[in-house]
């Protein structure tokens, strides 16, 4: 069976309308999409063997030229990687900086990206070397690559994160991290997206927007699905309307369109978070 046959029929309509619009737009434009994945849990309904092909169908329709997955294990992102045959990727294991724990993966179009610099960060005091930080409950990384489109020459820096789901400070320190990093070049524009297990009107929230990154929603043209990213495993829920799954971008990027998919297969949710898509282009374009 293809993946264009595993894809979910439910908002069919709509998510045509999001992906094929696309299309007709600035070729300097490029869509970025975030994904908590759901870490591999044999206890979960559904299951990561009954999600995962539904997923890979769902990301190559969408057909991000940039993609950023948290909760993803090596293998889980070995499986996303064999059925993304056009995606590269960089990512690395948050408990030894190699295989072994979760991920904030990045991958990205081959044929439109070249990777320049690739590093990860760990929310510590010690960010470059595998730890754990202040009162979180786990690990917690910061994936970043710097990027130069092989279309025009354009550098992005663009960050994947996973904040902490426990830990307060730790979301705070996180936060002062990420948005305070150097640019990876004195020309990129910057991308940060992921989980930050926080939403808006927060300290963490408050801080990235503080330091110059505008939420991506905030200043689309269009925003499209519900206003909640967290579902619980339960297709009706968006956590009480709270995003804590965000797209950030500087100043140097305008966004066209912002979307929460919520697509399922048979009444069943592809993840326990729903992905969230930002259509970028230059500012000013």
């Amino acid at each position: 069976m293809t993946l264009a046959r595993i894809l979910p029929a439910v908002a069919a309509a709509s998510v045509l309308s999001l992906a094929s619009a696309a299309l007709a737009h600035d070729p300097a434009s490029f869509r970025v999409m975030s994904y908590n994945i759901r870490v591999d849990v044999p206890t979960d309904n559904p299951t990561w063997l009954e999600r995962r092909p539904h997923m890979a169908a769902q990301i190559a329709f969408y057909d991000p030229d940039l993609l950023g997955v948290q909760e993803a294990h090596s293998a889980m992102v070995g499986y996303l990687a064999e059925h993304l045959p056009a995606w590269d990727r960089y990512g690395v294991g948050r408990d030894d900086g190699g295989p072994v724990g979760e991920t904030t993966t990045l991958f990205w179009k081959r044929d439109r990206y070249e990777a320049l610099r690739t590093e990860t960060f760990w929310c510590s005091p010690t960010p470059t070397t595998p730890s754990k930080g202040w009162d979180a409950a786990y690990p917690r990384t910061v994936t970043r690559v710097l990027l130069r489109d092989r279309r025009d020459g354009r550098l992005l820096d663009v960050r994947n994160a996973h904040f902490d789901h426990v830990g307060v400070v730790a979301r705070e320190q996180c936060a002062d991290l990420v948005s305070s990093l150097a640019p990876a070049a004195a020309d990129a524009d910057v991308v940060l997206m992921g989980d930050f297990n926080t939403g808006p009107q927060t300290a963490p929230y408050r801080r990235i927007v503080a330091s110059g990154l505008r939420d991506a929603r905030a200043i689309s043209a269009v925003d499209f699905g519900p206003a909640g990213t967290f579902n619980a495993f339960d297709l009706a829920s968006d956590n009480d309307g709270v995003a804590i799954d965000h797209v950030f971008v500087g100043p140097g990027l305008a966004v066209e369109r912002f979307g929460v998919l919520t697509d399922s297969f048979g009444g069943r949710v592809i993840s326990d978070h729903f992905p969230v898509v930002a259509d970028l282009v230059p500012a000013g374009r």
